[in-house]
């Protein structure tokens, strides 16, 4: 098995504190001895990275030049980064296509911004933990209790705290405002 960082054992328990349930009570390995431990590490990295799709946070949005591929239709081919989760843009807006692992485009070199998984809870703010809390819960209400009603409950609840998560995102990003016509035409 991975191995599971203590702030990532303290989200599943405060996944498993909403489902009612008990509490993985060691931080070294709690999935050795449980079946709960083991059901939170198999089902937490589809949640972290759906949720790291969802938005581009701040914190996982990085930049990276790619390493050209032997060309296959497009003049340029280039290896995806192994941490990308999604694709933002390449440097210059210049398009390009998605094709399995690989990322074709016209454009050389190319320089592309993306989302990238990021492991460390440390590293995620707390409305994105938050989140990531209920989207667990969600999964182990019927994978753990089997009750599709207390699901819909706790994934709309993710829902709910994604949403807010991404607008505290969006708000802390403050883009370099263009000053207006007026504003030029004073200087």
């Amino acid at each position: 098995m991975t191995s599971v960082h203590p702030s990532t054992v303290r989200l599943f328990n405060q996944a498993l504190a909403q489902l009612g349930g008990e509490q993985l009570s060691s931080v070294e390995a709690p999935w050795e001895d449980s079946p709960l431990g083991i059901l939170c590490v198999n089902n937490f990295p589809s949640i972290l990275d759906q949720a790291l799709e969802a938005h581009p946070w701040s914190f996982a949005r990085t930049r990276m030049i790619l390493a050209e591929k032997p060309r296959q239709g497009f003049h340029h081919r280039y290896a995806l980064p192994s941490d990308c989760i999604r694709p933002i843009e390449l440097t210059g807006g210049r398009p390009f296509v998605i094709n399995g692992p690989d990322l074709l485009t016209e454009a050389a070199p190319a320089e592309l911004h993306y989302i990238r998984r990021v492991d460390d809870p440390g590293a995620w703010p707390p409305g994105f933990r938050a989140a990531l809390a209920w989207g667990l819960a969600a999964m182990l209400a019927t994978a753990r209790v089997n009750d599709p009603r207390k699901q819909q409950v706790f994934f709309n609840q993710y829902c709910l705290a994604l949403s807010e998560a991404m607008a505290r995102d969006n708000n802390m990003q403050k883009p370099k405002e263009e000053p207006s016509a007026w504003e030029l035409a004073r200087c």
